[in-house]
């Protein structure tokens, strides 16, 4: 019994790895709607905080954004 529970446990860890690989390789995790996901939650620390700092690292996150998905996020105003 433990014997195939042990290969099932082995079977997911591998199954596991894999998809990770194959995810990070096809940058899945860095798509156009993951990062716009991100930039909304971002905006919404900084409208916690008001951080200038983090407004002008967020405005740099926004610009790269815009340039990379071909979309057009209004930077913010940082004073």
């Amino acid at each position: 019994m433990l014997n195939r529970q042990l290969k099932w446990i082995l079977a997911i860890v591998v199954i596991g790895f894999i998809a990770s690989v194959v995810s990070y390789k096809m940058e899945l995790s860095n798509t156009c709607p993951t990062r716009q996901l991100s930039i909304a939650s971002d905006i919404q620390k900084y409208d916690k905080t008001l951080n200038p700092q983090f407004c002008d690292a967020l405005n740099s996150k926004i610009s790269q954004f815009n340039d990379m998905c071909k979309s057009n996020i209004e930077e913010l105003d940082c004073g």
